[in-house]
């Protein structure tokens, strides 16, 4: 392959002369250049369309728990971290404490203060 490269080019060197060949490695440059951003330009362009088509079936699925929302759906909503951990305390300071009487659940302020409940996982202890 390398050979028959090299009879070519040798070949169009005697017809044309150095002058013509370095026109002819310019504008090979050039077309080079030219089909590589063209590439680069089209595959930006596949990428954009699939990006504009992941955006727009998300807001349709946005669109569709709004109006299931509004409609009167009930739509299941992540709860928060802080919302989790209430319904946790609340579960273990309803249960009735060795006096038989509910406690008050602690504050944020007293959870961020380290001054929470002490909760013992182990059963039957």
């Amino acid at each position: 392959m390398e050979l028959q490269l090299l009879v070519i080019l040798v070949v169009a060197y005697l017809l044309f002369g150095p002058e013509k060949m370095l026109e002819f490695a310019a504008a090979a440059g050039r077309l080079l250049r030219r089909l590589k951003s063209e590439w680069t330009a089209l595959q930006l362009e596949l990428q954009a369309q699939k990006l504009k088509e992941e955006f727009e079936k998300q807001t349709r699925e946005g669109e569709d728990k709004v109006r299931s929302y509004l409609g009167g759906e009930k739509v299941s909503e992540p709860k928060s971290q802080v919302q989790i951990m209430k319904d946790l305390l609340e579960e273990k300071v309803e249960k009735p404490s060795r006096e038989g009487r509910k406690k008050e659940p602690p504050s944020l302020e007293d959870l961020a203060a380290g001054r929470g409940p002490v909760v013992d996982d182990r059963e039957g202890s």
